[in-house]
């Protein structure tokens, strides 16, 4: 259990905006990676994840894993739901990439993290 928090707290540090953190020292990061059952990605509150670019989990061996969800915003262009994705069997390592879209920023960026559970 241990183990899984020290992976999923190095994965949320990579997944943190310019220097390491979201805006600031103290402050969250922008997305965490749940390992489920289901696979999710929540965002701190006033980030949106942008559902026209869905979230990718590239795993260790080449296999792509797509996060979705059923609920979006009125326009489509946000999850409106924590996005999710099935559990692999197999390897259980990979990079994330997920376009963010933080409030008050006219562009979406960019993440990208290593991730293992």
């Amino acid at each position: 259990m241990r183990l899984i928090a020290a992976l999923l707290l190095v994965a949320t540090a990579a997944c943190q905006g310019p220097g390491g953190r979201a805006g600031g020292a103290g402050r969250a990061p922008l997305v965490v990676f749940e390992a489920g059952p289901p696979l999710r990605l929540m965002a701190a509150p006033g980030v949106r994840i942008n559902a026209r670019l869905k979230p990718a989990l590239e795993l260790d061996g080449g296999m792509v894993l797509r996060f979705d969800s059923p609920y979006l915003t009125a326009d489509s262009a946000y999850f409106a739901a924590p996005p999710t994705a099935a559990l692999p069997s197999g390897p259980r390592r990979g990079t994330l990439r997920v376009s963010v879209c933080p409030s008050g920023e006219r562009l979406c960026r960019s993440l990208e993290m290593t991730v293992a559970w």
